[in-house]
């Protein structure tokens, strides 16, 4: 700690000379390794090895060095803090930006909620008018034939109260009887016309509220740590797809054959599982791409391999196990320019069975001709059943497409950089979107609908990521010299 200047105004006034607390000597000398100020026994104890010197030996070196030091500070050591102080208030108005939007994202929502609330309730209210407007029109015919009935009944009884004295026996009989059954005739009387509609509240929960409200999450509880590391080689990892927390398949962009590596004791293990592709699913199994022979193969936890089905004339790419059962794969043809399809190019996500039957086919938009995709590559389905597909649109170039199982285009994410090159996609448990990007060397994490919300790693933490696998809160992450890097991702 820097001592308090001695007051000017007393020029001959010293300073209080410190003395040491484990020798008990005056503190006369500075250990320039340590940056701290020592006594003499200290020098030739635990400082014996240290560049120590006297006091006054480092005040006059200081000195000669003081103009120099002073104007480092001011011209470059201040210059910097100022500038951190602009990019603080730089931050504090971006951060006021951030808030009033996600602000303005709460009121957007909580608008649409009532305006929901308000139609649903117009739709009751209309229910109940349109039964009450029924049931009236029902009691006003009634009311009418009634008030007929009634004039009918008041001439009869006049009628036979002035004429039954001269009219016959015949006729008096009869009157009567019009008059008994008109009287005792009370089908149309009966009046069934209450209002029958009613009205039951729901049930009003502060977790059903906060359910269609939505909630908040802090971004900074979104974090990976790196737990381990494995250099695999010296070439692209093409694929990673993890089998545990701990084991892997792997496969450089040399080799046709994938083999399991345990990031633990960094064992490598050989396997006869080839292809280009590969999902593990729920129960073991794993099924391959191959590209050449336009297959796709499963190979059972036994080591037995069989063909799924075959998928002439396109070629298979990408695959991954479908959250509503079955596998998801990418398609292309080889006979169309790879980065500029035409109206003969057939480019698209195939949803099969396990057994290979065709459930759906995703390959235009909703007007029916518009393609999805330029060339797609990766596929991963969320646990929401969105579709996520890294779409190749150039050799350096690329785009995240997100599309619901409906088939519709839900939004594409284009990246942070006008180069933003995605290599990779995962999902976590909470349905956000983890996606690498190869070129800037970041991991982008997204919200389920493909927001941006910050980046997970940057070039400080990996270089070039090619290849991801999440199992659970593991993240896989494999670059294209052989380097394997494990970390772990907490998401709560």
């Amino acid at each position: 700690m820097a001592a308090i200047p001695v007051s000017s105004e007393d020029p001959s006034a010293q300073e209080h000379i410190q003395m040491c607390k484990k020798h008990g000597l005056n503190i006369d000398m500075t250990c320039e390794d340590c940056d701290e100020f020592i006594c003499s026994q200290c020098a030739k104890t635990d400082h014996k090895d240290h560049d120590w010197k006297t006091i006054p030996t480092a005040g006059s070196l200081r000195r000669r060095e003081l103009k120099k030091t002073l104007s480092k500070v001011k011209e470059k050591d201040i210059a910097e803090i100022d500038e951190k102080i602009k990019k603080a208030s730089k931050q504090k108005e971006g951060n006021k930006k951030c808030c009033d939007s996600e602000v303005s994202k709460l009121q957007k929502h909580y608008d649409a909620i009532v305006s929901k609330l308000d139609e649903i309730k117009k739709n009751l209210e209309t229910k109940l008018v349109k039964n009450l407007e029924r049931k009236n029109a029902e009691l006003s015919k009634k009311k009418l034939d009634l008030e007929k009935k009634r004039d009918h009944i008041k001439d009869l009884v006049e009628f036979l109260e002035d004429k039954h004295g001269t009219m016959s026996d015949y006729s008096l009989i009869d009157n009567l009887r019009d008059l008994t059954k008109l009287v005792s005739n009370t089908d149309s009387d009966i009046v069934r016309g209450d209002h029958s509609v009613r009205y039951r509240g729901g049930d009003i929960s502060e977790g059903s509220l906060d359910s269609i409200m939505g909630q908040t999450f802090d971004l900074d509880d979104f974090r990976v740590t790196e737990t381990g590391s494995f250099q695999y080689g010296d070439e692209c990892l093409y694929v990673l797809e993890a089998i545990n927390e701990d084991t892997c398949l792997v496969r450089d962009d040399k080799s046709d054959c994938f083999e399991r590596m345990n990031i633990r004791n960094k064992k490598i293990e050989k396997s006869n599982i080839s292809g280009d592709e590969v999902c593990v699913t729920d129960k073991g199994d794993m099924y391959v791409t191959d590209h050449t022979n336009h297959a796709i193969v499963r190979l059972s936890p036994s080591g037995s391999a069989s063909t799924v089905c075959n998928t002439p004339p396109l070629a298979p790419l990408g695959i991954c196990q479908s959250t509503e059962g079955g596998l998801l794969v990418t398609l292309v043809d080889d006979c169309t320019n790879k980065f500029h399809p035409d109206s003969k190019s057939r480019r698209l996500v195939r949803h099969v069975t396990l057994t290979g039957k065709v459930i759906r086919e995703y390959e235009y938009q909703e007007d029916g001709q518009t393609k999805l995709f330029t060339l797609p590559w990766r596929v991963r389905q969320n646990g929401n059943t969105d579709i996520c597909v890294v779409n190749t649109t150039s050799q350096s170039t690329g785009e995240l497409v997100i599309l619901p199982s409906s088939g519709f285009l839900k939004s594409v994410y284009h990246g942070q950089n006008l180069n933003f090159n995605p290599s990779d996609v995962v999902c976590d448990s909470h349905c956000n979107i983890i996606v690498s990007d190869y070129s800037n060397c970041q991991m982008h994490l997204l919200s389920p609908d493909g927001e941006f919300m910050k980046n997970l790693l940057t070039e400080n933490e990996l270089k070039d990521p090619y290849s991801m696998s999440l199992y659970k809160s593991t993240l896989w992450v494999g670059d294209n010299q052989g380097l394997i890097k494990v970390f772990q991702f907490n998401n709560t």
